[in-house]
């Protein structure tokens, strides 16, 4: 499988902890650098979730893909999706980006913002001379955009496990008012002492 500077070892981004926190209700901070992307499973028909690192160029959201992806070849069978990120939820419709100027400035401004990815990627690809060998790795470059949509879309997922968070908080506070008020009381006697 190949490798993306956002892929693990095995190529997939099914790391499943970003799911867990969107619905642990921590999305607005994950979404800060990943968004959660919805696709319908190009296969199964099922919705597949997958956690996506992205970047903005010129207030256009961007994500970088390896071809054997499973949200990217999902999304390439049926583009619509949902987006969700820390700026909310949108119907998109996912497309490849195949306009050479396009694919220049986005990167040109992940070179700038992200050089480590933006080198990873690039040579991957194939990409000796930039900006010159773009144009020839237009093909191995597997970058898309978010167009926003009216069309039905995938369902979101919902912040269902928020109460287990509010829960945690309740406990932590509680352990810490409790001991809190032992450290107090052992004051106390050692000063009856």
């Amino acid at each position: 499988m190949t490798q993306t500077p956002y892929s693990d070892s095995s190529g997939f981004r099914s790391d499943p902890l970003p799911i867990w926190l969107w619905r642990l209700g921590f999305g607005a901070l994950i979404g800060q650098f990943s968004l959660l992307l919805t696709t319908i499973d190009e296969q199964s028909g099922l919705l597949r979730r997958a956690s996506v690192p992205y970047f903005f160029v010129n207030g256009k959201m961007y994500a970088l893909a390896a071809p054997d992806d499973p949200w990217y070849r999902d999304a390439l069978a049926n583009p619509l999706a949902t987006l969700q990120s820390a700026y909310g939820t949108q119907s998109v419709s996912v497309r490849r980006v195949t306009d050479h100027q396009e694919l220049i400035n986005a990167f040109t401004h992940l070179r700038h913002n992200r050089p480590a990815t933006a080198a990873i990627y690039l040579a991957q690809a194939g990409v000796q001379h930039f900006p010159d060998d773009l144009i020839a790795a237009a093909p191995r470059l597997h970058l898309v955009t978010f167009e926003p949509t009216a069309a039905q879309t995938p369902p979101p997922l919902a912040a269902d496990l928020s109460w287990l968070t509010a829960l945690a908080i309740l406990f932590l506070g509680w352990l810490l008012r409790s001991r809190a008020r032992r450290k107090s009381r052992r004051r106390a006697k050692l000063q009856l002492r």
